[in-house]
């Protein structure tokens, strides 16, 4: 039996049915690599069934505190089925990708039976007639709660099942599972008890013993030369994305090579992949909402989580991560030129980001009493609906591996996620890179981002252009411009 953090049990607490606070991967495979016959359900379900014991949140529940006044707690569940998590469907003919986008968005949009472990894994066959896949094609849809997994330990996760090579088996490991016995309310309300007492008093003694770094920090602040710019900073326009979000998403995603990413990067000193990706995407979204007559004169924000996870906790499950938000200088027409201004400013609050402040107050927050995460889990959705816009956008990047990956034989050849969104946050972007591809892929609700298919061509038309502009191709004719979009109303 353990305790969720802090970050986990918010995440928990957030959950609404408009809301599912779950993180879905998508997974392509090609068949065609297999040393036999293509993978049926059962030997997917085996392969998953032999890895279990890799992946030790895939069998826990989630036990809830009595009127959330503490964290909830995994506890090993004593009525763990695998068939209530594997499931199994096949697109109808032809099986194009639209096809298979709506069958992706439709799972995405249901939330987990939180009664039980929190994931699923669907199977999805008949994927024919894709561009640039050949037919027989499956796909793995793998939804787990966010607050079971985070970005780099969904990594681990995700490759537990896979193989270097077509040929070599699933490795069998030694399980040593044991289920455990629910707690009943009595027990959980006593450890609420003492957690009442203790938490505080470690908030104190991390503040007392670092006091003189904290109040260093604050006056460095106050002396600073960029407080207005900073003020600037967290002043975030309102766009058609920022509103109430209905229970239904939409996915899609865009793709080009890594090494064009890299060409790009080289065109500015000190930029990072990342800067790349986040500059990928502010022109995908200035060019969508300038096309709407929706683009705000400031320049729209992203909040851009970063891993905290240290050697010491690298194979803990659960979320280490803390959040750096950033202009995203659509307000600069120049894509270079913006590049040059978001990587100048990732730069400054990722150095902020290390610091020993930053540590002490992710310290903090671990050790907040747990009625009160509660009591502010509960009312954060009923206070996002109406509030202020916070972001525009956020801007995931998980990096995948470089070599080619195997499932039971079928080689993995595209890879994407998607977030959850909260209200507010109508889209939302995840980016990764896998055996020398890079993918930008993107959630949103379906009612707020009515044609996914112009806002996937926004997006690839940006990464044509910019690297173009990096010496990397002809520049593409430019989209018609399209009619103002209907705002939806929820």
């Amino acid at each position: 039996m353990q305790q969720l953090n802090p970050i986990d049990a918010a995440l928990l607490l957030m959950e609404t049915v408009k809301t599912p606070c779950h993180i879905s991967m998508i997974s392509v495979y090609d068949p065609s690599t297999c040393p036999d016959k293509a993978p049926s359900f059962e030997e997917i379900f085996e392969a998953v069934r032999v890895s279990l014991p890799a992946a030790n949140r895939f069998r826990s529940k989630i036990v809830r505190v009595p009127f959330d006044l503490d964290y909830a707690y995994w506890v090993e569940d004593e009525d763990f089925d695998l068939r209530f998590h594997m499931r199994h469907l096949a697109l109808p003919k032809p099986g194009s990708w639209v096809q298979f986008r709506e069958q992706v968005s439709r799972l995405v949009s249901r939330p987990l039976d939180m009664t039980r472990p929190p994931w699923e894994m669907t199977v999805i066959e008949g994927l024919d007639s894709i561009k640039g896949l050949p037919p027989g094609c499956f796909a793995t849809v793998l939804k787990i709660h966010h607050c079971a997994i985070d970005g780099e330990s969904g990594v681990g996760l995700a490759t537990v099942l896979h193989q270097d090579s077509p040929d070599k088996p699933v490795a069998v490991l030694e399980d040593n599972w044991q289920p455990e016995i629910t707690p009943g309310n009595r027990e959980l309300l006593r450890r609420a008890g003492i957690h009442s007492i203790r938490k505080p008093l470690a908030i104190a003694k991390l503040l007392m013993s670092n006091s003189s770094k904290l109040l260093r920090s604050a006056l460095d602040d106050l002396r600073s030369d960029k407080k207005e710019e900073d003020a600037r900073d967290r002043k975030v326009p309102a766009t058609i994305f920022n509103a109430p979000v209905s229970a239904h998403r939409i996915f899609d995603e865009a793709r080009c090579t890594l090494d064009e990413l890299k060409l790009i990067r080289k065109e500015v000193p000190g930029a990072t992949i990342n800067d790349v990706c986040l500059t990928i995407v502010s022109e995908g979204m200035r060019r969508y909402l300038d096309a709407k007559g929706e683009l705000p004169a400031e320049s729209l924000v992203t909040a851009v989580p970063i891993s905290t996870r240290t050697p010491e906790n690298a194979g803990a499950s659960g979320n280490q991560v803390s959040v750096i938000f950033t202009s995203m200088h659509t307000d600069i027409v120049n894509p270079i030129e913006r590049l040059a201004a978001i990587s100048a400013e990732t730069r400054e609050k990722k150095a902020v980001q290390s610091g020993v402040v930053m540590k002490v107050l992710l310290e903090v927050v671990h050790n907040l009493p747990g009625a009160l995460v509660g009591a502010v889990g509960r009312v954060m959705p009923v206070i996002s609906v109406n509030a202020k816009a916070v972001i525009n956008t956020m801007v995931t990047n998980v990096p995948g591996p470089m070599t080619p990956l195997y499932l039971l034989g079928a080689k993995l050849v595209q890879s994407s996620g998607c977030p959850p969104l909260l209200h507010g946050g109508a889209l939302l972007h995840s980016v990764s890179s896998y055996n020398g591809g890079f993918m930008v892929s993107f959630t949103a609700c379906r009612d707020l981002l009515p044609d996914p298919d112009f806002y996937r061509q926004c997006l690839e038309e940006a990464m044509r252009d910019m690297i173009a502009a990096a010496g990397g191709g002809a520049k593409p004719k430019r989209a018609p411009r399209k009619p103002r979009a209907k705002k939806a109303v929820s």
